[in-house]
């Protein structure tokens, strides 16, 4: 490598603005390979060995140990020994002197405000764009084993439609793990009392897998609560089922390697599951109450009773936009037949993150779905 490289403080994870160097693993001058771990690197939420992303040497370490730097910031320098310190110099000057954080990038009230709230002693996370106050809110509710995260590519989207809040469901993410039955009633009432407390009283829920059911239950239960459903692959519908050995998967997984086939599923292109997402969602499967809390919500999925008796309410529901990806293998197709003819039905070239695989598409279906009530 005869160029000059930045490394740079990644981004894991929405709600991530800075970390902080806990341990170099090269010296100043140690060649690395891509995919080696060169420096462990801390979060709010996890420390994580950040893997370079190309091979080269480690010319500079400009973040030493305990360092705080802001996502996109300069820890260190690639560059070959035939460049001449000065030059190396000169461009960690340029770099740190141009350097814009991601937080003033953004328009004002284009950041992720990550807040808890509480109900009932037990806190959940939820992440909140512009004034809840205006216009029409879209809610976003994540599925199974998902967090915040899984919104990454459609917030600047739907932002431009309204004011966006992103709930972690129970036993997810940085929400509580205490649960009682695990059922998709007590999910649905969990986020409905967030709400109130974030004083959304209607909104557009837009809810992927389980958390399409989630959104179903909630229309149900609180019809006045939502004025149109968006259900991205969504558990629940009349002849759809989920797939036993993704739940399986992810329950039973205690390593890394072990959840791989499972993340597999998700996506059309299998390449998507690294093993860098295999150990992070570890990570999250190691704290304190998520086994338990996904094996009790797992067990509810897998009785099909829940879900049996929101295929006989689907009349009721507001309008509705289904979109499904064509390589599904988490969650089945339903059956065409048997949805509400005013349902707006859409199908992607996607596996079961279509959100994040298809995002464009799937964000201008959403905006049309918010602006038009549906998608013919």
């Amino acid at each position: 490598m005869s160029e000059i490289v930045p490394i740079i403080m990644p981004k894991w994870g929405l709600s991530m603005l800075e970390g902080t160097v806990i341990k170099w693993w090269k010296k100043e001058g140690d060649k690395f390979a891509e995919g080696e771990e060169i420096v462990d690197v801390e979060t709010s939420k996890i420390t994580n060995g950040y893997e370079a992303p190309f091979g080269g040497r480690l010319a500079r370490i400009v973040a030493q140990e305990g360092e705080v730097v802001l996502v996109g910031g300069l820890i260190g320098v690639s560059a070959d020994e035939s460049i001449p310190s000065a030059e190396v110099d000169a461009f960690v000057a340029r770099f740190q002197t141009n350097f814009v954080p991601e937080a003033e990038e953004q328009s004002e009230g284009g950041l992720l405000h990550i807040r808890t709230v509480e109900v009932d002693g037990k806190a959940y996370r939820v992440g909140t764009l512009g004034e809840l106050g205006a216009g029409n809110p879209v809610v976003l509710i994540h599925g199974f084993s998902g967090d915040l995260d899984n919104w990454l590519f459609n917030l600047d989207a739907l932002q431009s439609e309204g004011p966006v809040v992103a709930l972690e469901l129970p036993g997810h993410g940085a929400s509580s793990k205490v649960l009682e039955t695990g059922s998709l009633r007590e999910l649905a009432d969990v986020l409905v009392r967030v709400l109130e407390k974030l004083e959304v009283s209607a909104a557009t829920l837009i809810g992927h897998s389980l958390g399409g059911a989630v959104a179903m239950r909630i229309a149900i239960d609180h019809p006045q609560l939502a004025r149109s459903l968006v259900l991205l692959a969504p558990a629940g519908l009349p002849g759809s089922s989920v797939a036993d050995d993704f739940i399986k998967g992810i329950v039973g997984a205690h390593q890394a390697r072990q959840l791989l086939p499972a993340l597999k599923m998700l996506f059309a292109d299998e390449s998507l599951a690294t093993r860098e997402l295999a150990e992070e969602m570890m990570k999250y499967k190691r704290l304190d109450g998520v086994d338990e809390a996904l094996a009790m919500i797992a067990g509810q999925m897998q009785t099909g009773d829940q879900f049996a008796e929101l295929g006989g309410k689907l009349a009721g529901l507001p309008p509705t936009t289904v979109i499904l990806g064509r390589d599904d293998r988490v969650v089945s197709a339903p059956d065409r037949a048997s949805l509400p003819a005013s349902w707006a039905v859409v199908e992607l070239e996607s596996g079961h993150m279509l959100h994040m695989e298809q995002a464009s598409e799937v964000n201008k279906v959403m905006a049309a779905a918010l602006s038009k009530g549906d998608v013919q």
